[in-house]
């Protein structure tokens, strides 16, 4: 039996904030570490960005495959960040307006409980 590795999705630039914010297009290296300053939410966007383009049906040529669809729409991911106050802090401070605005939204909820989030606490030695 051969197995295949899925491919990796290819996200644009735009992937790491908001839909309305102008940003070019090209397409981030694989694989991805993010440096500098962007707005707190931005592994939120990443991770949204994501998921949709997971959910999204695989181009074929020619008729449908038969059986089951081939939508990866069950993909996850995890964002490991700092500690949780401060975070969820700074997501709060910044108040963006997308995520206010369209945070309710079903397919936008949908997306978020497939998205874990683990805290790295710091620990400061005595000493």
């Amino acid at each position: 039996m051969v197995h295949s590795i899925p491919s990796s999705l290819a996200l644009p630039i735009s992937a790491l904030l908001p839909p309305q914010t102008t940003a070019p297009n090209d397409i981030l290296p694989i694989p991805l570490s993010l440096l500098g300053p962007l707005p707190p939410t931005t592994p939120v966007h990443l991770a949204l960005n994501h998921l949709y383009l997971s959910s999204l049906p695989e181009f074929e040529s020619g008729p449908p495959p038969q059986g089951p669809s081939r939508r990866r729409n069950r993909d996850r991911v995890l964002i490991v960040t700092g500690p949780k106050e401060d975070f969820g802090g700074s997501i709060d401070v910044d108040d963006e307006d997308y995520i206010r605005e369209r945070g309710g939204d079903y397919g936008i909820l949908d997306r978020l409980r497939r998205v874990d989030i683990r805290y790295i606490h710091s620990f400061q030695s005595s000493g």
